[in-house]
């Protein structure tokens, strides 16, 4: 491709390769890729992080991300070997989770999203990864191959809270507890 423009969406249809048709924008394919993309957009913040483990686990899940949107976006079978990748990459994921977590102070109340704007970030990212389950779990309807794309994404955004956490505590930013002043 030598031009960013095709010229060939500009009358609400486009091409997905994937699907090997010409297809309405107004899909619900295109909310959940845009929504993945949003996702990858806000983990992008992350490539200017202060902290290197940070930014080598953001470039590892923005690079899952594409792969996920690609499976989206395919009428292809899932194979035992595909699955089976994934299944491992959760399990990798709650590693992850379970390292940062280990970081991080019990918690023992509400809290609010800030601190430093690596905290911000994953914040941000987290509330779009719910969102993107939720829009996935809506388009994947009674398709049940691909569920592990719902899990994956369930564990990322826990993945994300804790890294927010994690960056505050890292940084020196204490968590903002929630005050329940009806309480």
């Amino acid at each position: 491709m030598t031009k960013v423009y095709t010229r060939g969406g500009d009358q609400g249809f486009t091409f997905l390769s994937k699907m090997n048709k010409k297809i309405s924008k107004s899909d619900p394919v295109f909310e959940v890729l845009g929504t993945f993309d949003e996702l990858e957009v806000c983990l992008g913040f992350l490539h200017s992080a202060r902290l290197n483990d940070l930014r080598k686990v953001s470039v590892e899940v923005q690079t899952d991300l594409i792969s996920l949107g690609v499976l989206i976006s395919s009428n292809e079978k899932i194979s035992n070997e595909k699955m089976e990748h994934w299944e491992n990459r959760i399990k990798e994921l709650e590693e992850v989770v379970d390292y940062f977590e280990s970081k991080n102070d019990p918690i023992e109340n509400f809290i609010l999203p800030g601190g430093c704007r690596e905290s911000s970030f994953l914040h941000l990212g987290r509330v779009t990864c719910r969102r993107l389950e939720r829009v996935v779990v809506d388009y994947l309807g009674k398709d049940k191959s691909r569920l592990f794309i719902v899990k994956y994404l369930n564990r990322l955004s826990d993945l994300l809270f804790v890294m927010a956490r994690y960056s505050n505590k890292k940084l020196g930013f204490k968590d903002i507890i929630w005050n329940n002043k009806e309480s």
